[in-house]
């Protein structure tokens, strides 16, 4: 069934514009994302892994944002009751939703949550064993980073407010650098918009479940399956929230089955973990792909699997040179796979973008026949790209590294946000041969300066493989869902850039008065912070043991694209091609090894309903997947909020 059929009928574009760009909507997202940026901080950096939490931003709906329009609607129908007029459209609900989340991720994991311990962990961590101030302190310009031992300490200890001397200097260096990769992927994501949203008509699978919650006509609230749906993983959650408290409880486990242990003889171990779970929102967002993606999600992972068993039976398992450069290289497979769906989704546009750009830059005059998009959006590339280079100059950078690190930073953001749109990918993780980690292998750390080096580790976090709270994917989600709501894409990128310039801040400072608070290493989440400092244990590495350039992992990494542009080519010349390669792409990927047997459930319950039922019975079982996805962010995000205000209670996780 092809992307179009998986639409709901209620997110089928309509005829009439409600008004969606209002003072009141922007002020009502302006709050959701204030609320949500300390229900995220305080989840995750004080609830942490010791109480438990679900993650409220890493997830391809995420959670926070998802919690927070809950909350709206329910307070929507209230004023609905007292006065219509005050009750707020289904246009400026997807408004306030699409800002929340385009603007919140940024203060998770992957860019607040481990950025800003990173800026912290170089002089704190510093000591005699490590050397890190003879290995590369000289290299650290003053303003990146506060310097103060003193004052620093009162981060990692806690019990006490935010001296904002150290830090007020390189909060404005960071949000800014933060906000102009966020407003150059959102500027990518309005050149790419139409190919992706009017021509390919890519899935777009989570959008639906908004459009479907917040549907004027109220369709999906009246319907008994989307209920059934939303109380199954509802119960399971509240069950097992209650066995977390109260351990006489009975729980069910329904994630992370090991069943490694049944293949524990050669060759068959080399396979390593394989882990059933149950992820009820993961089925409900695959049910809505095709059966083709689907089925190579799973088909791919299991691929790799056999990849592992036959290295074993023909003594390959101890070929390469070690860590990730080994068979079956499945990261730098993963790499060229990456690199190509990028190449190939901005190959496809090529026309149309490349007019665009000519029309922008005056090259050429807008011709009829061709669709121009919008000529701010290049120059916003182009600025917000300079402005990223400037930083790294000024941070003493040479000229090629910066732009190699950058481009392929954007070049993996690209092809993360297209696998989105094609799977719904619930973490959006990414090979571990990450921008950062292709550059510095490619060209061997030995012949990069150490200055580069060094400021490159502040830079990890916008080039790692860790992409689960990038804000593009949300960025296209929008735009997808304006064309359904009819939301003029001016005001909504208007309104989108204001979230960013809004949110970053709040979630830097929000941050910032956590840590202190409760202490970094005190009573916070203390993984979160020594991701900060790894990016330093890495540096130390490169610097006391350069190495060569890996030709061999490079190679893979061609490989992996060629086997991607093998997959692209066979999918458009036979119609019945069952391939998918976004299955490929993600196929060794951290989150498959959660996400795989999810996918087979759903590609096996869709394929059942589709040839014994026919299309109308998969659409009347629509609102029971949408229940499943809602039910299950309900469950995390309800107990999640109700955890932040009862000391010692623990909350069983919904998302990892």
């Amino acid at each position: 069934m092809s992307a179009a059929e998986t639409q709901a009928p209620s997110s089928a574009p309509q005829t009439r514009r409600a008004p969606a760009i209002t003072g009141r909507a922007i002020a009502v997202g302006l709050a959701s994302i204030t609320g949500v940026v300390f229900l995220i901080h305080w989840a995750e950096l004080v609830l942490g892994g010791a109480r438990g939490h679900t993650a409220m931003a890493n997830t391809s709906i995420p959670v926070g944002a998802f919690t927070a329009l809950i909350v709206i609607l329910v307070f929507n129908g209230a004023l609905g009751r007292i006065r219509r007029r005050w009750q707020l459209n289904e246009s400026e609900l997807i408004l306030i939703y699409t800002m929340t989340a385009v603007s919140t991720g940024l203060a998770s994991s992957g860019a607040i949550h481990f950025m800003v311990p990173a800026l912290a962990a170089p002089y704190y961590f510093a000591s005699d064993e490590n050397k890190w101030e003879g290995l590369f302190h000289q290299y650290i310009p003053e303003w990146i980073g506060p310097t103060n031992l003193r004052l620093l300490e009162r981060f990692f200890d806690g019990g006490d407010t935010v001296p904002v001397g150290i830090w007020l200097g390189p909060s404005v260096v960071w949000c800014l650098f933060i906000f102009l990769y966020a407003l150059c992927s959102l500027s990518i994501a309005a050149l790419v918009r139409r190919q992706w949203v009017e021509s390919e008509r890519l899935t777009f699978p989570t959008v639906y479940v908004p459009l479907n919650i917040t549907a004027a006509d109220g369709s999906f609230w009246r319907n008994r399956l989307a209920w059934i749906g939303i109380a199954i993983p509802f119960l399971i959650g509240t069950l097992n929230t209650l066995n977390l408290n109260f351990p006489t409880i009975p729980k069910l486990e329904v994630r992370n089955i090991d069943v490694s242990s049944t293949f524990k003889d050669p060759p068959w171990n080399a396979m390593g973990g394989l882990q059933l779970s149950l992820y009820p929102f993961v089925i409900g967002i695959a049910f809505l792909l095709s059966s083709e993606v689907t089925f190579s999600a799973w088909f791919f992972f299991l691929a790799t699997k056999a990849e592992r068993v036959m290295g074993a039976i023909f003594g390959l398992s101890d070929w390469g040179t070690g860590a990730l450069t080994k068979f079956p290289f499945e990261e730098h497979q993963g790499a060229g796979a990456f690199i190509a769906i990028s190449a190939i989704a901005l190959w496809i546009g090529r026309k149309q973008l490349g007019h665009t750009f000519a029309v922008a830059l005056g090259l050429a005059e807008a011709k009829p026949e061709w669709h121009v998009g919008p000529r701010w959006a290049v120059w916003c590339v182009l600025a917000s790209f300079a402005g990223m280079m400037i930083f790294c100059r000024a941070a003493g950078m040479s000229f090629i590294m910066p732009a190699l690190l950058l481009v392929l930073s954007l070049v993996y953001l690209v092809a993360a946000t297209r696998i989105r749109a094609e799977t719904g990918n619930a973490w959006l993780f990414g090979p571990r041969i990450d921008p950062q980690t292709i550059l510095v292998t490619s060209l061997g750390s030995r012949n990069i300066g150490p200055k580069d080096l060094t400021i490159m580790a502040y830079l990890s976090n916008f080039a790692s493989f860790d992409m689960r709270c990038v804000s593009m994917p949300h960025q296209l989600d929008a735009y997808k869902m304006a064309e359904v709501r009819n939301i003029p894409r001016g005001g909504l990128t208007g309104a989108l850039t204001a979230a960013l310039a809004f949110g970053i801040p709040v979630a830097f400072w929000g941050a910032l008065a956590v840590w202190h608070n409760v202490g970094a290493l005190a009573k916070g989440n203390t993984w979160r912070t020594l991701m900060g400092k790894s990016v330093f244990d890495r540096l130390q590495g490169y610097l006391q043991a350069p190495q060569p350039p890996d030709l061999l992992g490079l190679v893979f990494v061609g490989v992996g694209a060629l086997i991607t542009a093998v997959l692209f080519i066979l999918r458009t010349q036979f119609v019945a091609w069952p391939l998918h390669p976004v299955g490929y792409a993600i196929a060794g990927t951290q989150s498959m090894r959660s996400q795989w047997f999810p996918f087979l459930i759903a590609w096996t319950v869709k394929t059942v309903i589709l040839r014994y039922g026919g299309p109308r019975m998969y659409r009347q079982a629509l609102p029971f997947f949408f229940g499943l996805v809602v039910g299950d962010f309900l469950n995390g995000g309800f107990y999640t909020l109700i955890a932040c205000f009862i000391s010692k209670m623990n909350v069983y996780p919904v998302n990892w």
